[in-house]
């Protein structure tokens, strides 16, 4: 097993700890990319050594390969316990279930093949059998560890009795265990007398403002704009709509493809599999890569489906904010008007867990007193920012100019963050990046230099031993915006004179 980094650790022994004290059925919250089935399979290989018993409880098909997948190369004994899957096993120490199977065989087989522990992947995603197998154990005196990066759904506080928080995904980016993400909103849709379901905006209802033509055309464009090249998944809002945005992007030469929860399994674990391999690079679906889908090589995430949820929010978000190889940021195009309404990817979440009373914790509360600067998308580019300078394309609106008009109402636009800082070695190989750019199109180096410093807040303190290289589609992407950008700043003072 890898080495558990330091917030790992210390999560382990805070549930350890709670366990101790009595707390039978705990949450750990921990963002996407933070490790969470890395931090299971160490709780699991902890009960292993014992000679104990513990059960992996997901939601979903995928996710019972991609748990057994990372729990055998850990050295665990699985067993699964889902339909008539050729790993049933029921003897194995290990086991992984779903929960559609588990609900009509707990009975039997919990009586048989007592576990001595209970971890439950998302459990945000609370079914009725869940809650029944959490307050059963916790009269057996048996652990329930619950997983989740938005545990924010009413009422979970009456299920589970602890809360223990990781890190942040603004420390997991600080830390370099997640990359930043640049956040562009060049649509905001009016969404004025959309009729809502459960507390959010009914999905056929929102397809009928988001698949308007204009719209699906300016998704496909701006990507082109913004994220070419780079592996891109987008989220529609129904079926219809998801089928349609994959549809123009293959009119407009790029290799998409669609999946949603009836797609037949072995076509969509195709797809995906052709996904992270780069035969297709944009994915379109609806709401079957929101949680627990796993590909670092994601760097786009198109939202096209509006949400008032800040739990499907940051799910959608956090697909892209993986690291891998070559990986410096993730562009997040939102079409949606989602990062304005409900935050940035650093943004801080709720964490504590809802004791079922008052406002719903999966809605932002609305502060009474007015923020001094609410992020906002730049008019000329679309760059979500909250300072007084956009920092993708350097324009700023002129007193009274950072209002627009937005479903019936002015809100105020917003500005943005200072440049986030990278690590020496990204720092280093953008520079190198810049400075192939620079030196095939003629450029002095000097440039390359300075756009580092403009792209990552600073540039390496030593040039002399790093050598020019192809710029990826990431820093390519970059230094197209930026020569767009010059050249609409150009034609708008040419026409001024």
């Amino acid at each position: 097993m890898q080495e558990l980094r330091g917030y790992q650790k210390q999560a382990l022994h805070e549930l350890r700890v709670g366990i101790a004290q009595g707390f039978r059925a705990q949450v750990l919250m921990a963002p996407t990319g933070a490790g969470k089935t890395t931090i299971a399979s160490a709780m699991k290989i902890g009960a292993m050594a014992k000679g104990k018993r513990a059960y992996f409880i997901v939601d979903s098909l995928e996710l019972v390969d991609q748990a057994v997948e990372r729990f055998e190369a850990d050295g665990l004994e699985v067993g699964v316990i889902q339909g008539q899957h050729e790993m049933t096993n029921y003897m194995k120490p290990v086991q992984v279930c779903t929960i559609q199977t588990l609900r009509s065989r707990w009975d039997r087989i919990a009586s048989a093949f007592r576990p001595d522990l209970i971890v439950i992947d998302e459990c945000h995603v609370l079914h009725k059998d869940h809650i029944r197998i959490i307050e059963e154990c916790i009269r057996e005196q048996i652990p329930v560890i619950g997983l989740s990066a938005t545990p924010l759904r009413k009422g979970m506080g009456k299920v589970f009795d602890r809360l223990v928080v990781t890190a942040t995904q603004r420390t997991l980016m600080d830390d370099g265990y997640l990359v930043r993400a640049l956040c562009y909103a060049p649509d905001v849709p009016d969404l004025t007398g959309v009729k809502s379901s459960g507390g959010d905006w009914a999905d056929d209802a929102l397809a009928e403002v988001m698949g308007d033509a204009k719209l699906v055309g300016n998704v496909v464009s701006t990507w082109q704009r913004l994220a070419e090249g780079r592996q891109t998944i987008v989220f529609g809002c129904n079926v219809a709509h998801s089928r349609e945005l994959a549809r123009q992007f293959t009119v407009a030469g790029v290799r998409a493809a669609h999946v949603d929860g009836y797609t037949d399994l072995a076509e969509r674990i195709q797809i995906i599999e052709a996904f992270r391999a780069g035969r297709i690079t944009v994915i379109c679906n609806v709401a079957v890569l929101t949680k627990g889908f796993d590909a670092p090589e994601t760097s786009c995430v198109v939202l096209a489906r509006p949400t008032k949820s800040l739990m499907m929010h940051y799910q959608m978000m956090g697909r892209g904010l993986r690291i891998a190889d070559g990986k410096t940021n993730c562009l997040i195009i939102d079409h949606a008007g989602n990062c304005l309404r409900n935050g940035l990817p650093e943004d801080d979440l709720p964490a504590e867990l809802d004791e079922g009373k008052g406002e719903n914790p999966d809605r932002k509360k609305t502060k009474d007193e007015k923020k001094e600067r609410e992020d906002r998308p730049c008019t000329k580019c679309g760059f979500v920012f909250s300072t007084s300078r956009c920092p993708a394309c350097g324009f700023q609106p002129l007193p009274h100019e950072d209002v627009e008009w937005v479903a019936g109402k002015l809100v105020p636009l917003t500005e943005s963050k200072k440049p986030k800082k990278v690590s020496t070695d990204q720092r280093q190989d953008i520079y190198a990046q810049l400075l192939g750019y620079a030196r095939a199109t003629g450029k002095k180096d000097g440039w390359a230099y300075h756009k580092c410093r403009e792209y990552t807040g600073a540039a390496p303190r030593d040039t002399k031993g790093i050598s020019a290289k192809t710029p990826g589609p990431e820093v390519a992407g970059w230094i197209k915006h930026k020569n767009i950008a010059y050249a609409k700043r150009n034609e708008a003072g040419r026409s001024a004179a």
